[in-house]
């Protein structure tokens, strides 16, 4: 009789973890009393008066919200806003995931986000990702008005 083939043990890899939210929003209110969290303005489509533009100055700044789960050990979690076509970073950002007891646990990243130049307008991606692998993206439009010279 045959030995049934065994699969490989992934001792010391650990699955990476899951993102069941990445959001740019204008503010995020966590309740005191409930630990809950209230998202204001949730972005999809910034318009701009024209590029370049600063965006997420004081006192109109964006914040970054990403929820995970799943996480086995400490990872480290980048969140990166990249221009779509020419997949170049417009910022980036990392936090460190905890190990937690419970790997079901929702670990919750709120961060508010520097100040950032926006050259071209088009879509970007709001992305999550760990060990390299993407975990989730949310896309967002930058519209300007068109310059003089584009409607000759």
């Amino acid at each position: 009789m045959a030995k049934k083939g065994r699969s490989k043990s992934r001792a010391g890899t650990a699955e990476p973890p899951t993102c069941n939210c990445i959001l740019l929003c204008d503010d995020v209110v966590i309740s005191q009393g409930k630990g809950k969290h209230t998202l204001h303005g949730v972005i999809g489509t910034i318009v701009v008066p024209g590029l370049p533009a600063v965006l997420s100055a004081f006192p109109n700044g964006y914040v970054a919200y990403v929820r995970v789960q799943n996480v086995y050990g400490n990872k480290m979690l980048e969140v990166t806003l990249d221009e779509a076509a020419s997949g170049d970073p417009v910022f980036k950002f990392r936090a460190d995931l905890p190990d937690k007891k419970d790997p079901l646990d929702v670990y919750t990243v709120c961060v508010p986000v520097i100040p950032f130049v926006i050259e071209r307008a088009g879509l970007y991606w709001f992305t999550a990702r760990c060990d390299g692998g993407i975990l989730a993206q949310s896309p967002i439009r930058i519209v300007a008005p068109p310059t003089p010279e584009a409607s000759r």
